[in-house]
């Protein structure tokens, strides 16, 4: 739960510095900014957040209401229930997707999100009770499941909750995928799957195939970072992948001038760096030797990040002094009286 909590700040805060540097490179226009240059008057942000509120309310007590009686339901009457959720979101979502005010068109976002959930869920269960096997296809089947469903979605609505879902909805079949093949799965597979999945995701939101692109590509990059940890436990050599794949994110935040890319492989860098010092060189330097390593190793990063934070700053605004010529060395000087 904690790790849950953990990860979805995490990808709060990537998308929070990716949403604003896309914005102060005219990357995206927003309905927001689209209204205020109209002089319009939209939905404030406090009733938003009542709103929000009360639907989270609402769904926390029909949860609760269902969960007390969950284990007395068949499990197809489970699978219709989950199913009428995901109908009952969509609905809700289709019945004020034309509307143009930014707050409905977040809501419709956050209801297609739950949707997806829905049908993950639904398309789980089933699976359940035709296969009787909760690891070989149960995955597999959900993945495929939310990720035509997501992709539909994304297809009438290229916004971030429907970016996000077909991602995670393209994560799970990957992995189901793999146990399907071979359960239990070795470390490696997952490993590298979700690597050259993350990298994929990069490049397609990159080519702009895949919007909204401050959406995409720090999904992918996020992804390809966190991936080789999987597998660095029985596999050494995946340290130099994540090294290499953090130290690419660093360079290439220098020419986009993006300091939350920055910012993601600098911790990325750190944690491989610090992983390989204390288990390659803990016993032989021991671990006062192993801490001064790692400690110059953070210094070396601290300098890098810090000479690339400079880097990715736009250059301020201003006019060049002109450069002072022979023909008049003292133009800048005041004229006598």
């Amino acid at each position: 739960m904690v790790l849950l909590i953990a990860l979805a700040v995490t990808m709060a805060l990537v998308l929070g510095g990716f949403y604003t540097w896309a914005r102060r490179r005219g990357l995206l226009a927003t309905e927001q900014g689209a209204e205020v240059a109209q002089g319009t008057r939209g939905i404030s942000l406090l009733t938003e957040a009542v709103a929000y509120v009360g639907a989270v309310l609402v769904l926390a007590g029909g949860v609760a209401a269902i969960g007390q009686r969950w284990n007395a339901i068949t499990t197809w009457g489970q699978v219709a229930i989950l199913t009428g959720a995901a109908v009952f979101f969509f609905l809700i979502g289709s019945a004020v997707r034309r509307v143009p005010e930014p707050a409905v068109q977040r809501l419709v976002g956050v209801v297609w999100f739950l949707s997806v959930v829905g049908v993950a869920g639904a398309a789980a269960f089933a699976t359940l009770d035709v296969n009787g096997n909760p690891t070989n296809h149960t995955a597999l089947t959900t993945g495929l499941a939310a990720t035509l469903y997501s992709a539909a979605l994304w297809l009438i609505r290229r916004r971030a909750l429907q970016n996000l879902a077909l991602f995670a909805a393209l994560i799970l079949t990957t992995c189901g995928a793999i146990l399907a093949v071979a359960d239990p799965a070795p470390s490696l597979a997952f490993a590298l799957a979700l690597w050259g999945l993350g990298l994929a995701w990069v490049w397609l939101g990159w080519r702009r195939y895949i919007e909204p692109q401050w959406v995409t590509v720090p999904s992918g990059v996020l992804l390809a970072l966190v991936a080789p940890i999987f597998g660095v436990e029985d596999h050494g050599w995946l340290y130099a992948i994540g090294i290499a794949t953090a130290g690419a994110a660093m360079a290439t935040s220098v020419p986009l001038r993006n300091p939350p890319l920055l910012g993601l492989g600098s911790v990325a860098m750190f944690v491989y760096v610090t992983s390989t010092v204390v288990q390659y060189f803990g016993d032989s330097l021991g671990v006062p030797g192993a801490l001064a390593i790692t400690g110059v190793l953070i210094l070396c990063l601290a300098v890098v990040s810090a000479r690339l934070t400079r880097a990715t700053r736009p250059p301020k605004p201003g006019r060049e002094k002109e450069p002072v010529t022979e023909e008049s060395p003292h133009r800048d000087l005041p004229k006598a009286s």
